[in-house]
Formats: structure tokens, sequence, C-alpha cells
């Protein structure tokens, strides 16, 4: 998608009375088939997969109830808000950047025509061979009177401490975190200012990515990044916007993600040269950045825990600690892989990452709100749990000749990915990529299961290809 047609969303009203009908009948359908499961287990197939199916059943209702009555857009709430013209904060984007010779200038160019004015860019050129650091250049010259700032690193250090580079030289009160494959919607950084300015306990907020060549071609042109758009949809609106329900999204994307300064800057350098299990752990580790954020408290909430003035301003217990939310009208466009070979490394590195937040947002979620904290650690568990659930339906089952209990597995996946495709279609009318979304949760089952696992054992190997 070129950059002239990135959208700038004004509409806040998600959607009308007639889709509001239909989502009350999809989790009336998933509440049925939770209680359908509830029976089968009992009486009729494996209790060990009827448990997992229930919880998956139960998760499945409770994200989507949260997201759809509990969720209120950030932004929506203060859209009508002026600030007054002294009071606008300097806002720093960041973008680390290697070998990205062919995006890179449209991923800049949505920074620097974005509509809110106060803002400096910092793009550090991780060492690059290629022509990225010439394209830089030849930006800057373009745009010689704006705040824009090149840093270009002989050698690579990887994105993190390309990140803290630009942390030692950035002056803005909020940080904007965007990946090179990114180019974000022109009014995002207005519409994050929004929210900080209003809520000073808002630590961290993250945008809703889709992907950018998303309505490229026939049905199987592009086919894993049309999988990976109506996923990457549903994981924003649905589970993101559950979490934000509480205040406390437990991953801000790499795509686009805000962060105040105060909330982060002394943890960049710890961030930066994060070790696990005895050595530098390369990779980004979005997750743990935001359990950082997740696990402390702003400096007048630690200083005055009975500061009831701040208290008036905090609708969503949270105990004092940094809120981290999500916006669906703050977009990113994102560059995602498109062979299943980079789709799985790049997955194996996620999952790499994940274990390593296991021991950081693991860690502290349970400070959070407790609904919140007791669905995350049901994900979280059943996770582990899924490569037995498969490995029991697909083999053992049939091979001991119950061949109902994968039936009922096998449905109830496909019932899931059915469900995220109707919520998708109703939020994104007339956009045919819901028909994707059965597919998508088909390779989570069969595929991304045992990258947990692989991962797991390969977690000191940190390259990145």
């Amino acid at each position: 998608m070129a950059l002239n047609n990135v959208p700038q969303y004004s509409k806040l009203k998600e959607l009308d009375n007639k889709r509001w009908l239909v989502r009350i009948l999809i989790l009336s359908a998933v509440f049925i088939i939770l209680i359908v499961k509830v029976y089968l287990t009992i009486y009729v197939i494996d209790r060990t997969i009827g448990l997992y199916a229930i919880l998956t059943s139960f998760v499945l209702f409770n994200i989507l109830f949260i997201s759809y009555f509990g969720y209120r857009d950030p932004y929506a709430k203060v859209h009508n808000n002026k600030i007054p013209p002294n009071q606008l904060p300097l806002v720093t984007i960041v973008v680390p950047v290697k070998n990205e010779e062919d995006i890179i200038k449209t991923c800049v160019l949505s920074c620097l025509n974005q509509s809110y004015e106060k803002k400096e860019i910092i793009v550090i050129d991780d060492g690059s061979t290629d022509k990225t650091g010439v394209i830089l250049d030849e930006i800057k010259k373009e745009y010689k009177n704006s705040n824009f700032n090149i840093v270009h690193l002989e050698n690579s250090v990887g994105k993190k401490r390309a990140v803290e580079v630009a942390s030692k030289i950035a002056n803005g009160h909020i940080y904007a975190f965007m990946d090179s494959d990114c180019d974000m919607a022109l009014d995002a950084t207005e519409k994050a200012v929004q929210v900080f300015h209003y809520d000073p306990q808002v630590g961290a907020l993250t945008g809703h990515g889709r992907v950018k060549n998303r309505h490229e071609g026939g049905f199987f042109d592009h086919f894993l990044e049309k999988l990976q758009d109506v996923y990457a949809d549903g994981a924003c609106r649905a589970q993101k916007g559950m979490e934000s329900s509480f205040s406390s999204v437990n991953c801000c994307a790499g795509s686009l993600s805000f962060y105040r300064r105060e909330a982060i800057q002394n943890f960049i350098h710890e961030w930066a040269n994060d070790k696990f299990l005895g050595m530098n752990f390369k990779f980004a580790t979005d997750r743990r950045m935001t359990a950082h954020v997740l696990s402390n408290k702003p400096p007048y909430y630690a200083s005055s825990k009975n500061d009831n003035s701040r208290q008036k301003t905090n609708k969503v217990k949270v105990n004092g600690y940094w809120k981290v939310l999500y916006s669906q009208n703050i977009k990113v466009n994102i560059g995602v892989p498109s062979t299943l070979d980079s789709l799985i490394k790049q997955q194996i590195r996620w999952r790499k990452s994940f274990i390593r937040s296991l021991f950081s947002t693991g860690g502290i979620f349970w400070k959070r709100p407790f609904y919140a904290a007791m669905i995350y650690y049901l994900q979280t568990s059943m996770k582990f749990f899924r490569p037995y659930i498969v490995v029991k339906s697909v083999f053992f089952m049939p091979f001991f000749g119950d061949y109902m209990t994968p039936f009922v597995w096998f449905s109830g996946i496909l019932f899931t990915g059915m469900i995220y495709a109707v919520d998708f279609r109703l939020r994104n009318p007339g956009d045919k990529n819901w028909l994707y979304r059965p597919f998508f949760t088909l390779l989570a089952t069969f595929i991304y299961t045992w990258l947990l696992i692989y991962a797991a054992i390969t977690i000191k190997k940190t390259g990145w290809r």
C-alpha cells in the first residue's frame, strides 16, 4: 500500500446496531458450544482433550465479551479535547533500520509527513550493506529543514542497541518506536499525543496493525500475507482490546508503539543489554519492554500512594501502576514474511522472545487486575499443553479407536477460526480477507504449535536469518 493510501481514521463508532446484533449472536454461539463441550467431556469424549477444549471456548468467550463490551478506545474518549499549544509535548520517532532499501523511503516519509508538527525523527542505520544509507541521506537533503536526524553505524549492533543509541540523543517527552518495514497513518502521532496528554497514568500505547499488501492479487496471491493480515487485525482488536479494557496490554507491538519517556528511559540500557541464560539476548523482545512498564508506577504514585486527586483519573483499577493501552484508531501498515520459510523463522524468534518474557511478564502480571491476569496465565499455560493435545488427538485417540474425540477437537478448531472470521467481517465490511481466518487457524494449530518446542531447544541460537 502506497504512502498516499495510508488511511487516516476519524470514524469513532465501530459498528451499527445491526452488526452489534450479530456480535450478540456470536457470543451466544460460543457460549452454547462451551456448554456442549462440557456435556461431551463428562459423557462422551476423552476428558483431558475435553477439558482443553472447554478452556479454549472459555477463553474465547471472555476475550470477545470483554473486547466487545469493556473496550473503549482511549483516543475516542479524548478526540474532541484540544491541547493548549504551550502544552504540546515533543515526540521522538525512532526507526532502527538495516538493509531495507526497497521500503525505507515509505517508512521514513510516513514519519516526516505526520500531521503532528512538534516532533523529531531519529533513524539509526544499523550497519546497512545495501543502499539504505544512501536513500536516507537523499531524504535528509530533501527534508533539510525538518527535525530529522540520521545516525549511520559502521557495524551492526542489533535493533535494541540501535534504539539505545537513539535514546541517548532523543529529546522527546514521548517516544514512538516503529519497525523499518512499517509505515504509520499520517495522524497516528497526533492521536497518540491526545491519549498521553489527557491521562498522565498512560505509560505505553500500541496501535492497530494491518498488512501492507493485504488486498493485492487474487485469492492465492500473497496468500501468507493475507493470512497474517486477518490474524493481526483480530489479535489487535480482540486480544489487545480485551487487555486494554484492564489497562494491561501485555505486548506493545514493535510495528508501532508509543511510550512515555519517564516510563522507560532508565530501563533502555538494561533492555538493550539484556542477558538470559548467561548470554546476551539479541532479540528485540517488545514484551520485555512492555513488562517493565506494566511492573512500575508513575513517580507521583510511588511518592504519594494516597493522592486522591490522581486516583480520580484512574477509572480502571490498576493499583497505581502505569496504564498500557491499545487504540484501534492509531493505524500502521506492517510488513510481514511472504514465504513459509521466512514466516517460520520469524515465529521461532518471536517464541524465543515469548519464552524470555515468561520471566518478566509472567513474574509481574499477577499485579495487574485479577481477570486480566487470569486470562493471561490461562492462555500461557495452554500454549505449553497444546503439542500434547495435538498429538493425542491426531494420533493416539484414532489408534485406540476413538474417533469422536478427534472429531470434536477438530470441529472446535474450525469453529474458533470461523468465529474470528465473522468478527473480522463485521468490522471490515466488504473485505474478503475474512475467508483466510480458518486457514490461519489450521496453520497455527499444525505448524506454529511445534515452534515453541523448537524455540526452547534452540534458545541460545541468536541468529536472525
